[in-house]
């Protein structure tokens, strides 16, 4: 494969080494999904017989993800998002390239007897196919839906986002693909992927949520990303929705802006352009770790309590404790609200193992026995709690005033915020007085959670 590696490919364009044996036989190379291909193929197809003085391809693909294989030969491969472009020589039969959606390929310079095998996520669809260049570079914004092909670029994107959090990667968002019909979008400008919107569909409303799995789940943007895009990138999505789906409404959660890394209301300013209401307004208390307001007296009171009575806290270890506490938690959740967690034990420890850096179970013990704890949910900015639960001895003894006081006095004093979560019910309107009352003892302060419906 003959490429300078100063040479700058394409967003999402990489070279893919294939395994190779060779003894005085030949050679012989494969290829399997699981290991070598990023996403099910659904489709291979090969060219040969081209003349060297004939060029393939001129074309890119809104959806379909490619990759490219010179089996015999060689040709030229001239590669562009609109942004930045490469000319890769296509030499080894051992080395391929991924082409991912809204990359324009021409191939050339076909050596002759040179054959190239292509391996793509999708079957044959005519309107996949942009075959006209000026409307992959121009300004108008592109809406492709989300396929598991994507899922490489939609997880990258999160990453490098100012407002994703772990829970748009899409080995959190499908964790319970089963009970949700997902509708997420992919925006391009430019060539560029600009936008995700995670999305499921609810057709008996002829409804769109973003997301209904989702604490927040509103646009994922990054640091270019500007209000006319935000403008553009809502028109595009309605027009979709109603055209693809037949949607009606859009129920819209905005991530909070206390999860972002660079201002990024946007999306609220196109919301109101778009006569957007307020459908449900939640209220979450926030502690902002560098103008931490003192513990309340009686939260005071709690943690030397806790401490004269030599409780401890540790972070629990999710093989060893995590069922432990899912009883204490189950049985509280029972007893005092005719409720249950809405992850299963089963699940909690699937995402877990998936995001072992992000998701964190801290205990209290008394004597080696858990009375309460927190599974807490770190975006590397905000640690979140979730389903804070403590036993009947744990409440006497302040387990949790203890156990929210070294959190973060020490476990999370470098983070921005500490969210310990909503008070409300019944869509917002019930406020748990004793609940919230209890998070502002600890400092914390209400930041709103925002539902938002538009009617098309």
């Amino acid at each position: 494969m003959s490429q300078d590696n100063t040479v700058k490919l394409p967003r999402g364009c990489r070279m893919i080494d294939f395994p190779e044996f060779k003894d005085d036989r030949g050679a012989l190379s494969f290829a399997e999904s699981v290991n070598h291909i990023p996403f099910h193929i659904e489709r291979v197809f090969w060219m040969h017989g081209i003349p060297a003085d004939k060029t393939r391809g001129g074309h890119s693909h809104i959806e379909a993800s490619q990759v490219l294989i010179p089996v015999t030969g060689s040709f030229r491969l001239l590669i562009d998002d609109g942004t930045d472009r490469a000319q890769v020589l296509m030499d080894s039969a051992s080395k391929g390239i991924l082409l991912p959606p809204g990359i324009w390929c021409e191939l050339s310079d076909f050596a002759p007897g040179s054959s190239v095998m292509v391996l793509s996520s999708h079957t044959f669809r005519a309107e996949d196919y942009v075959t006209d260049y000026p409307e992959l570079s121009g300004n108008n914004v592109v809406t492709v839906q989300y396929v598991p092909a994507h899922r490489e670029l939609w997880n990258r994107f999160v990453k490098s986002s100012k407002n994703g959090t772990f829970l748009f990667d899409r080995g959190y968002m499908d964790y319970h693909s089963g009970r949700f019909t997902d509708c997420s979008l992919m925006f391009y400008k430019k060539g560029r992927l600009i936008a995700l919107l995670p999305a499921n569909w609810l057709k008996d409303e002829s409804t769109v949520q973003s997301h209904g799995g989702l604490t927040y789940g509103g646009l994922i943007t990054g640091a270019s990303f500007t209000a006319e895009d935000a403008l553009e990138v809502f028109s595009c999505a309605i027009d979709w929705m109603k055209r693809n789906l037949g949607a009606v409404r859009w129920i819209y959660k905005p991530v909070p802006r206390i999860y972002s890394s660079l201002p990024a209301d946007e999306d609220l300013y196109a919301l109101s352009r778009n006569g957007a209401t307020i459908k449900k307004r939640e209220i979450s208390s926030i502690v902002d770790m560098s103008k931490r307001i003192p513990l309340s007296t009686l939260r005071k009171r709690g943690y030397k309590k806790a401490t004269k009575n030599s409780l401890i806290v540790d972070e629990g270890d999710f093989d060893k404790d995590i069922a432990e506490y899912w009883d204490i938690l189950t049985e509280l959740l029972h007893s005092k609200y005719g409720s249950k967690p809405v992850h299963t034990l089963d699940e909690i420890r699937l995402l877990q193992s998936r995001f072992p850096d992000s998701i964190k179970l801290y205990v209290v013990r008394n004597a080696g026995k858990i009375v309460a704890g927190t599974v807490i949910y770190d975006t590397g900015t905000v640690a979140k709690t979730q389903y804070i639960a403590s036993s009947e001895e744990g409440r006497a003894f302040g387990a949790l005033d203890l156990l929210f006081g070294t959190l973060m006095d020490d476990v999370f004093k470098s983070r921005s915020y500490m969210d310990y979560g909503t008070s409300t019910l019944v869509g917002g309107n019930n406020l748990n007085e004793g609940l919230i009352s209890q998070k502002e003892g600890f400092g914390a302060r209400a930041v709103v959670y925002d539902t938002y419906e538009m009617l098309f």
